[in-house]
């Protein structure tokens, strides 16, 4: 986790996951996030774009491929956004979350490059782009 000293990221009041566009299976994990939420205000942002590169920068994390979950002025990466997003989904995600929040930083972010880094192994080839319905499109921000 970081914190950032940008307010204009802090002025955002819904959560934001910055994803890799090029990646199908980070597209498709947008997707399943769409089909599992209970409170649809999370936002949507690819990693490439100018906001997305913006926000890498405030929080000092240019370098780190990651999907990042920022919430105020607070980023996680690696295992710590994806325990963000399963907390976010609520339910049963929920409750993997916190038990998966007991294991150790360093096995949970081990895990989390072992996917990374096998990512276009485990999805098809094809990149899917996230298709938003009417309601959902306002919350994937495009700058």
């Amino acid at each position: 986790m970081t914190q950032g000293p940008n307010s204009e990221m802090a002025s955002y009041r819904s959560p934001i996951l910055v994803y890799d566009g090029c990646c199908g299976f980070c597209s498709r994990s947008v997707q399943f996030i769409l089909r599992h939420e209970r409170r649809h205000d999370l936002l949507f942002v690819t990693r490439d774009s100018e906001l997305g590169n913006r926000l890498r920068r405030t929080h000092r994390l240019e370098s780190v491929q990651s999907m990042l979950w920022i919430e105020g002025s607070q980023a996680f990466a690696e295992s710590g956004a994806v325990l963000k997003t399963a907390g976010y989904l609520g339910g049963w995600w929920s409750r993997l979350a916190v038990l998966a929040s007991f294991c150790p930083r360093f096995l949970l972010n081990g895990a989390y490059k072992f996917i990374a880094k096998n990512r276009r192994r485990l999805s098809s080839t094809a990149v899917v782009c996230p298709v938003p319905n009417p309601e959902q499109r306002n919350r994937f921000v495009v700058t």
